[in-house]
């Protein structure tokens, strides 16, 4: 505690801790509602709500109160020498790093000991006096001792200085992410100083509303389909990351697909003229002009202040909101926000955390498609249908059909049709083959044209357990020479498109049945001409 001089009285400073109770997470910011109980004397004090987010955007600082106080001011500071208390991670990296270094001192004990032994061997080197010999079983047990002695040593300071080695690298390391650990815990922090009235000592409850940056969400969804008999399912998640440099811990978490940066005011167009160009003629006046302007501009530049002043505001109690058991989701013109049940923590490590939406089937309509003159594979789509009803927020969906992952799509929801198609991939039950039939492709040469027909036989066969619906595709060439003429002959049930020369199949096919469909047409052009197609 300690005291400043204003308007001749002596206001005390109260530090105040606050906890995180709520968070409202936009898709690139955040806002966080705090919330603290403080005993207040009577008089006036100015209370100090510390260790908030540095980057705290002082233009969205919100202070309500509940309580028999006025708020005389609000003010905001960037607090640069408080140090923040030992995280309970760096508290074990400082054990770890004890431990290492007992372990390496008594490494070093043991190599010096070896060493020294070593040292003494070596030194006792002589064998026999100067006047008198050895034998030689003596001389070869002193030469056994010393190899195998000495080889031990060795040995043994080998295995020591690999132990040390590796003992030396981890304290390396774990010196370095103790450094990056206090680097992330001694950043700067903001404080909110509210400087408050009361006529009797008072408990008054506080909440504290702030947007940061370095916070958002991205949705992610699941389509899992059973089979066509059932409706697509569709799981709403979002990848909810955070780096404001607190962790959200067990706090209750709503997501906005809306934007507390953009303004929500129409822009209004401004008189746009056109001039001749005139070509500037560069010299000293240019250049001081230029420079003239450059100053101006720094000049005309905003310094946004660190404080903002909240003059004899008496605040009113508000009632406590309830919270729903489930997701809860809220509409209005500009965003939707998704209420999630179960408190959530969001470390602040910048790391995206899986939060779950939502969970609801959806109106699907099932359907195949192919075009066997590319791929003879059939290809099963679901049409998902009101699906705007449903909130969403564009994003990659993953797509799940018969229990197996079948691939990666986005949901663009933005799209103005009322129904979304998502490819469920190749569905191997339904087989379809294309086959050129021999006796219906000729070519016959007439008196001054030649005349080439062309006939393809489809067959489709379902093998599942249940009827399906397939829309085929096939083409006849476009002539865009009027000396060639084509022709259909043959492509019963099909819808031609003249422009495009597209050939389209709706057709059912029950469960072990085989459909077979046709496709004939004729090319005639004169007989001196080549053609390619």
């Amino acid at each position: 505690m300690w005291a400043y001089n204003v308007n001749a009285q002596q206001i005390i400073e109260k530090n105040v801790g606050s906890k995180i109770k709520q968070v409202r997470v936009f898709l690139t910011q955040a806002e966080v509602n705090n919330e603290a109980q403080v005993s207040i004397g009577a008089g006036t004090s100015t209370l100090v709500f510390e260790e908030l987010p540095a980057k705290l955007q002082q233009q969205s600082l919100q202070v309500n109160a509940k309580g028999a106080i006025t708020i005389m001011a609000v003010k905001h500071r960037i607090n640069y020498l408080k140090s923040q208390a030992k995280t309970e991670k760096i508290k074990k990296l400082e054990q770890d790093l004890e431990a290492l270094q007992d372990a390496l001192n008594s490494l070093q004990v043991q190599k010096k000991i070896y060493q020294e032994e070593e040292a003494m061997i070596l030194a006792n080197k002589q064998v026999g006096g100067d006047q008198t010999g050895v034998s030689a079983q003596k001389l070869k047990e002193i030469a056994d001792f010393y190899r195998q002695r000495l080889g031990e040593i060795n040995q043994k300071v080998l295995e020591l200085n690999k132990q040390l080695k590796q003992n030396q690298e981890k304290e390396q390391q774990t010196r370095k992410q103790i450094y990056e650990e206090n680097a992330q815990a001694n950043k700067p922090s903001s404080e909110v100083l509210v400087t408050v009235k009361a006529d009797a000592p008072v408990t008054a409850n506080f909440e504290i509303s702030y947007i940061v940056p370095d916070a958002g969400w991205q949705p992610i969804y699941d389509i899992r389909t059973k089979d066509t008999k059932n409706p697509a399912q569709l799981m709403y998640r979002a990848n909810v990351y955070q780096n404001t440099g607190l962790d959200w811990n067990n706090v209750q978490i709503s997501l906005s697909s809306g934007n507390p940066s953009v303004g929500g005011n129409k822009p209004e167009l401004a008189v746009w003229y056109v001039s001749q160009f005139v070509a500037a003629t560069y010299g000293y006046s240019n250049m001081r002009s230029a420079e003239s302007r450059k100053e101006r501009s720094v000049a005309q530049t905003a310094i946004t202040g660190s404080s903002v002043d909240v003059d004899d505001i008496k605040l009113e109690e508000k009632p406590s909101e309830t919270i729903a058991d489930f997701t809860k989701v809220q509409e209005n013109t500009l965003a939707t926000e998704f209420e999630i049940a179960l408190p959530y923590t969001i470390p602040s490590d910048g790391r995206p955390q899986l939060v779950d939406v939502q969970k609801f089937d959806m109106t699907t309509i099932y359907s195949y498609g192919s075009a066997p003159k590319l791929d003879r594979d059939a290809f099963l789509t679901a049409r998902l249908v009101d699906w705007e009803k449903y909130n969403l927020v564009s994003g990659k969906a993953n797509v799940y059909f018969e229990g197996a992952f079948v691939g990666e799509t986005y949901l663009n929801a933005r799209n103005t049709k009322d129904t979304l198609v998502v490819s469920l991939g190749r569905d191997k039950k339904v087989i379809i083959e294309r086959e050129q039939i021999k006796d219906l492709t000729t070519k016959k040469r007439l008196s001054s044209h030649i005349k080439e027909e062309f006939g393809f036989e489809i067959r489709i066969r379902n093998t599942k357990k249940e009827k399906i619906v397939i829309r085929l595709e096939d083409q006849i060439p476009i002539s865009n020479n009027s000396k060639i003429e084509v022709e259909l002959l043959e492509a019963t049930g099909a819808k031609a498109d003249p422009i495009t020369g597209k050939l389209t199949w709706k057709i059912e096919v029950n469960p072990s049945e085989t459909k077979t469909l046709k496709l004939r047409y004729s090319i005639r052009y004169p007989k001196d001409m080549q053609v390619t197609y």
